[in-house]
């Protein structure tokens, strides 16, 4: 009885390589959907050579949940109990061959029972399938790497053409957790002062069927955040970048369950959204953590390669420079509108704010009052003591407004001894009474060499016929005459106008 059919191995030889030369145009999502028809007419193939045709499968070892599974059979086996076996329980039915790391061939042949030539065919055949597999897997790597390479370039587009950092962050979120198909992905910033304090979470990209989880945030999270603190300033000390490498930075625990957990917390808070597997990845300039950069696996462990580390570092120092780039816009902006003495508002922030207030007053009906307060006496205080006390106490007036108004209330600088305080929803009456207690609170205040301050407050406000930016500014400058005319260190409101033309 002859071993295997005639020609037959030859043939399967020349098959296997033209069947894998077929797939060379496909992407990972097409090769999915035909591999396993690939291997079945492979199996079929194998299982042909034999007299028998015994049972010939090929597995597939995920390495992520840590098992097997057939990935195609040359036998419709519907019920077999083989599937549920594990590989030492396969060999003692049948063979088994190594094709790589992820694959193997199994013949429900005992290998015992293969005779010399059978065995030279069959490995023969598996080399040829290790060929065949590494050609594809290569040709994979290059599609992974082109995906990833065109991907990155999306996202530096974005984040060097966008200053609304937010919007950029989300978007780096969601096409990254689309590309690694992780359960989520989102971004922290962080307080680059207390380690772990959290300023922001951007919006998450989370798959379809998973709740919404950025804002939880693990004890082991923070934990990470100030032991990474520690090291980057022991870097920074030593002029050692060599702390900083991938591993020790990278937070990554494939079964969060399997923490140190005594009061149970982490896995209850895993059950509620569903995680198994955790990988953080900070977010650092000089030295500074300014955020991180997370990723969640549900209901499975997921095992991160060193090159899905080296992409992720990639997107991490992209995401990095929107951060530091978006920072630098906040701060230029913030200058722009901000006095260089006081750090109030300036003039122009000022009139920009009082456009908004008013425009926003008229669609609401409501309330909006407006001061104009003039610092008395600074003359006299610059030409006795010098500019530089002079400068001291215009400081020292603002430190006073900001410590007596309210958070809403927009407090600017227009120049020398000049400020402006818009009150939004604040009545005349109401910004009167305040006026007056302010002018008190000035009056407390005491320079060490200029002594008290002493401030005149004119204030004006609704009702009024016509709100309208220009006319409010005249009327409070008015009233800010008559306190003036008064003595000064005093308020006056527009309706004591009318009062004093009366008299």
């Amino acid at each position: 009885m002859e071993l295997f059919k005639q020609k037959e191995p030859l043939r399967i030889l020349s098959k296997i390589i033209q069947l894998f030369s077929l797939t060379k145009n496909l992407n990972r999502e097409q090769w999915d959907i035909l591999q396993k028809d690939l291997w079945k007419v492979i199996a079929k193939d194998i299982s042909g050579l034999f007299d028998k045709q015994p049972l010939v499968q090929f597995w597939s070892i995920d390495r992520s949940k840590d098992n097997s599974f057939v990935l195609a059979s040359s036998q419709q086996l519907l019920g077999s109990s083989l599937k549920n076996l594990s590989r030492p329980e396969l060999a003692d039915k049948g063979c088994i061959f190594d094709i790589n790391e992820n694959h193997f061939l199994y013949i429900q042949i005992p290998f015992t029972e293969l005779k010399e030539e059978q065995k030279m065919l069959l490995c023969a055949i598996i080399d040829h399938l290790k060929v065949s597999q590494e050609w594809r897997d290569s040709l994979e790597h290059g599609f992974e790497i082109q995906k990833r390479i065109d991907l990155l370039h999306k996202i530096t587009v974005s984040i060097r053409s966008s200053l609304n950092l937010s919007d950029v962050l989300a978007v780096t979120a969601k096409d990254l957790g689309e590309s690694l198909k992780v359960s989520r992905c989102f971004i922290r910033r962080y307080d680059p002062i207390i380690p772990g304090k959290v300023l922001a979470t951007e919006e998450e990209y989370t798959e379809i069927g998973f709740t919404k989880a950025a804002d939880l945030i693990f004890d082991f999270e923070n934990e990470w955040m100030k032991n990474l603190s520690q090291l980057t300033e022991k870097a920074l000390s030593n002029g050692d970048d060599s702390l900083l490498e991938l591993e020790s930075i990278v937070l990554y625990y494939r079964d969060v369950e399997q923490l140190p957990d005594p009061d149970g917390l982490i896995s209850s808070l895993a059950q509620a959204i569903e995680l198994k597997t955790f990988l953080g990845f900070p977010l650092i300039y000089n030295g500074v953590i300014l955020g991180s950069l997370c990723f969640h696996q549900c209901h499975h462990e997921r095992f991160f390669h060193k090159h899905e580390l080296e992409f992720i570092r990639q997107v991490a120092d992209e995401a990095t420079v929107a951060i530091i780039h978006a920072q630098m816009y906040s701060h230029i902006q913030q200058q722009a509108k901000t006095d260089s003495l006081t750090g109030l508002h300036n003039k122009a922030s000022f009139h920009e704010s009082l456009h908004n207030e008013v425009e926003r007053t008229k669609r609401s009906g409501g309330d909006l009052s407006l001061m104009m307060i003039d610092l008395d006496f600074l003359k006299k205080a610059n030409d006795t003591y010098g500019h530089l006390v002079g400068d001291e106490m215009i400081k020292l007036l603002g430190t006073k407004l900001k410590q007596v108004l309210r958070q809403v209330d927009i407090i600017a600088r227009f120049g020398g001894d000049e400020f402006g305080i818009i009150l939004p929803d604040t009545s005349l009456s109401g910004a009167k009474q305040l006026g007056e207690r302010l002018a008190e609170e000035i009056k407390a205040a005491i320079h060490p060499i200029g002594g008290h301050l002493s401030a005149s407050i004119g204030v004006a406000g609704t009702p009024f016929n016509k709100p309208e930016k220009e006319l409010l500014i005249e009327m409070a400058d008015k009233a800010l005459y008559l306190a003036k005319k008064k003595g000064k260190g005093r308020a006056c409101a527009t309706d004591e106008i009318e009062e004093e033309s009366a008299n």
